[in-house]
């Protein structure tokens, strides 16, 4: 069931990528074209332009960006940062959940997608940048950060990249004893990327997602 979901996902990006391209052309890469676009429009355009960075052929699904949400506390007076907005599906789920839009901070790399979450989210702190440079792009934000939410293509980052990311989301999360999210298609649990202090302390596999994700929490005990 779980492998004809997959095909049939495939099938659906191709199908959407070649409908993109005949509206807009190989060439348009303007914001307003993308704003325009509906997300899964945008997405699979992203995923036709360079699918490894991506990590996913499809968006999140509603439910799992609402379990994901489920796992933030809202009674916090920090921040919530998420790195990978893409289309919005978790941002939007956060902000139903109940994070503030002023307490909520997106990070994307891919310039159509975060414009495409500045025209969507427009009360919501959308930054361009990599997360590489993850506290230099926060700034003085980045000591009242109590939640990162993470859906990095870890798996295929180089390691030292991987490393120097996860470091600054220790440091981050360490100073108000805050939690990092992270949902990842890799179901087995295994986190050889983080540093052994992360203990997890929830946890929840999502069946009806293409494909099926599992999301990870963990405080720094360090």
């Amino acid at each position: 069931m779980i492998q004809r979901n997959i095909v049939k996902a495939k099938t659906f990006i191709n199908d959407s990528v070649s409908r993109v391209r005949g509206a807009d052309g190989p060439s348009v890469n303007s914001s307003n074209s993308n704003n325009s676009l509906p997300g899964w429009m945008v997405f699979a355009r992203e995923v036709f332009r360079n699918p490894k960075a991506m990590g996913a052929a499809c968006e999140s699904s509603p439910r799992l960006a609402k379990a994901i949400a489920d796992f933030i506390p809202i009674d916090e007076p920090n921040c919530v940062v998420e790195l990978g907005g893409g289309t919005g599906r978790v941002t939007e789920a956060l902000l139903q959940h109940g994070i503030a839009p002023n307490k909520l901070i997106s990070i994307e790399l891919s310039s159509a997608f975060a414009d495409f979450l500045k025209h969507k989210f427009p009360q919501v702190r959308v930054i361009k940048g990599n997360a590489l440079h993850l506290t230099e792009l926060l700034g003085q934000d980045s000591e009242n950060i109590n939640t990162v939410i993470c859906g990095l293509p870890f798996r295929t980052l180089p390691h030292m990249q991987v490393r120097d990311i996860v470091k600054q989301i220790d440091d981050i999360i360490s100073k108000n004893d805050g939690i990092y999210v992270q949902f990842t298609y890799d179901l087995s649990g295994s986190a050889p990327f983080l540093p052994h202090h992360f203990k997890r302390i929830n946890h929840k596999i999502i069946w009806r997602n293409i494909p099926p994700a599992r999301i990870n929490v963990y405080k720094s005990e360090r």
